[in-house]
């Protein structure tokens, strides 16, 4: 089998898995896998990262989904074989070599072009032969950005097996994990770290973990505790007001403490620009780089700000890939998911990637009232005497769910005005709805829930409701299934995992449908007009 053929072959089995395998999941195999050979009877797959391999050999649903996609492809059942490969300690060569697994040719890179050095018999017209294996052999070797010499391992066979299990909404955690963090700089490096803005309030303790942020919060403290490990580069998504921030700044405070020889800058996205841009005004761009590149962690909050800053963006690159190249851990948030930042580059959002993106909700009910029984102690703590009824706690709650800080204004406001009323007695159900009525337009009181929009969907569009929720993907099914898995999440704010499970999903599948149903309203007048149609007649139903 060529080189051509097999790249090829592969690109063709990663569309497929594509298709089944959680975003999450897929992102990261389809950048550690490489395509080394294939057989009658195996396809042989080059694995670049230990955790990517221990993930498919411990994981049956994603072993046969891979192989169901290579079934697929080739017409075959083929065992699936993977080999450890790992890039040399050492720098290149300046002109290096690698062995074509391909073809057993050998392979030489030039600025320019690839040229392949053959043996060639000994015949007439040698020149003319030389010339014709070489631009034969040019077709035949796949694209490599790196080149080095691969270091096989013993393969792994992964043996076909039927599962019924459902795939997890997230990768699981890795069982290896670092057992110590060292810093890698010397210690004679200029580095500049008065920038920092680590917030010491925030910290893993204070922080209210829900279903909605349970994920995340695990994630992190995984970094905290292993940074530089397999959650590397941690990338944070979610909106506005969920405590993205706060989850950031607890990991640098965490690895402050346990390591306090490491190295932390905690910036925004837009301190980093004006630091940057300072050092080219101040003719400093050798402080700047060598404290970016030469920390040991890197925190860099709301990072889609700097999607139209193309400077900046090309020195953040420059200092991303130096990072990761040593082991350094990178923590990001952002409001984008990296597949929707149009503005960076594909290399840049392929990196955000590359390591862990942990998702984060709007917090459920309980998790809201647990944020609000937190916030009346902190304010205890400062000897105040504030006692609100249960019946109060739980009606802010119910009101307030967009995110967490709205629901803390509107805590505020109503402890506020509390003080300036000199109110002695306790913050009852009444007072709370007196106090917060300008803020809130119309009690929430609904009678619909997700398998109510399940059946009026199924009836609006003319579908049987066995196949709104089955796995059929013509456009007849897709389109009302991803308008309801919206109205679920925008109508009733239902959370993804709850959704997923009514529609026997992943939760990165309602997200997925979530954000492109929003996006559809807003470029296509029929689609808004549709969903605007559909929650006046879902209205008449309470």
């Amino acid at each position: 089998m060529q080189a051509a053929d097999i790249n090829d072959i592969w690109e063709r089995i990663l569309q497929v898995a594509k298709q089944t395998l959680p975003p999450a999941i897929y992102s990261s195999l389809s950048t550690s896998l490489i395509p080394m050979s294939i057989d009658n009877n195996s396809i042989h797959i080059g694995v670049m990262q230990s955790f990517i391999k221990s993930v498919i050999e411990s994981q049956q649903t994603v072993s046969k989904l891979l192989t169901d996609a290579i079934q697929q492809v080739t017409g075959k059942q083929l065992n699936m074989v993977l080999l450890d490969v790992f890039p040399p300690k050492e720098e290149a060569p300046a002109v290096p070599q690698v062995a074509d697994t391909f073809t057993g040719n050998t392979v030489e890179s030039t600025n320019e072009s690839t040229t392949v050095s053959t043996a060639i018999s000994n015949t007439s017209d040698t020149e003319n032969t030389i010339a014709k294996t070489s631009k034969s052999a040019k077709q035949e070797v796949p694209y490599q950005e790196e080149f080095y010499t691969p270091v096989y391992a013993d393969p792994v066979y992964i043996q076909r097996k039927e599962v019924d299990e459902l795939i997890p909404d997230e990768p699981m955690f890795p069982v290896e994990q670092p057992q110590t963090a060292q810093t890698l700089q010397s210690t004679d490096i200029p580095i500049d770290l008065s920038s920092s803005q680590l917030n010491r309030g925030y910290r893993f303790d204070n922080y209210i973990t829900g279903n909605a942020n349970r994920i995340p919060f695990g994630a992190a403290q995984n970094v905290s505790e292993h940074p530089g490990g397999d959650y590397n580069p941690l990338f944070i998504y979610g909106p506005s007001g969920l405590g993205k921030t706060h989850l950031m700044h607890a990991i640098g405070n965490a690895i402050v403490e346990r390591y306090p020889n490491l190295k932390v800058m905690c910036t925004t996205s837009e301190k980093f620009m004006n630091l940057f841009i300072e050092s080219i005004r101040k003719r400093q761009g050798e402080l700047f780089r060598n404290t970016f590149r030469n920390i040991d962690v890197l925190l860099i909050d709301d990072i889609q700000f700097l999607e139209n800053k193309e400077g900046t963006k090309t020195e953040f690159f420059n200092t991303f890939n130096e990072l990761l190249d040593n082991n350094k851990q990178i923590v990001l948030t952002s409001d984008t998911m990296p597949n929707d930042m149009d503005q960076f580059e594909e290399r840049l959002r392929s990196r955000f990637q590359a390591g862990y993106v942990a998702t984060m909700e709007n917090p459920d009910l309980e998790t809201r009232i647990a944020i609000l029984k937190a916030l009346v102690e902190k304010e205890n703590n400062k000897n105040r005497n504030l006692v609100i009824d249960n019946d109060a706690i739980n009606y802010v709650a119910l009101q307030f769910d967009e995110n967490i800080r709205v629901l803390q204004g509107a805590f505020n406001k109503l402890i506020g005005t509390a003080s300036l009323e000199q109110r002695t007695s306790s913050i009852d159900l009444e007072y709370t709805k007196k106090t917060l009525s300008d803020i809130i337009t119309t009690e929430r009181v609904t009678l619909i829930d997700i398998e109510s929009i399940q059946d009026f969907i199924s009836t609006y569009f003319n579908i049987k409701k066995q196949d709104l929720l089955g796995k059929k993907r013509k456009a007849q099914f897709a389109f009302p299934r991803q308008i309801a898995m919206y109205l679920c999440r925008d109508v009733i704010n239902e959370s993804y995992p709850q959704i997923a499970a009514a529609f026997s999903r992943d939760h990165t599948t309602i997200l997925h449908a979530y954000d492109k149903i929003s996006k559809e309203i807003d470029k296509n007048p029929e689609t808004k007009q549709i969903i605007l149609d559909i929650k006046a007649k879902l209205s008449s139903l309470n």
